[in-house]
């Protein structure tokens, strides 16, 4: 029992220093603006923005997904409140995410944590007081743009 222990806890150290893979960062290591943050924590890619802040498009499937496979996906959104909340704080969030044609539109302004359902995975990233950001899901496609503090 103890030769088994000892050879797993040699195995995981060799895996590590052999690949270089470590944990995740937390989401609190994670800089940048809003959209920059979700698409860290959501493995999503982003272009650089030229003038600061982050927009991004993504598909939720790639072609082969949509058309060879026929694959599907669900992409949800939606907000919670900053612990510990207030009444008013939850009324704040009443009509920060509305239904939008065939999709959703997040109009955000912090503090919020942010719920984002993306390739079965539920991703929150917060928002901090003062930021404002639009999320929008269109069918597949879903669109984050960071906006400036006003």
């Amino acid at each position: 029992m103890i030769v088994t222990g000892i050879w797993r806890l040699t195995a995981s150290v060799s895996f590590i220093l052999l690949t270089g893979q470590t944990m995740p960062p937390s989401p609190n290591a994670v800089t940048g603006d809003f959209c920059s943050r979700l698409a860290t924590n959501s493995g999503i890619d982003r272009p650089a923005a030229p003038d600061g802040r982050t927009t991004w498009t993504v598909s939720a499937m790639n072609f082969g997904q949509r058309f060879i496979v026929g694959g599907s996906s669900a992409t949800g959104v939606g907000v919670s409140p900053v612990e510990p909340a207030t009444v008013e704080d939850y009324h704040r969030l009443e009509n920060m995410c509305l239904p939008d044609g065939k999709g959703a539109v997040c109009k955000l302004l912090g503090p919020v944590n942010f719920n984002f359902i993306w390739k079965g995975k539920k991703i929150v990233t917060p928002m901090s007081a003062g930021e404002h950001a639009t999320v929008s899901v269109v069918g597949t496609k879903t669109t984050c743009r960071s906006d400036v503090a006003q």
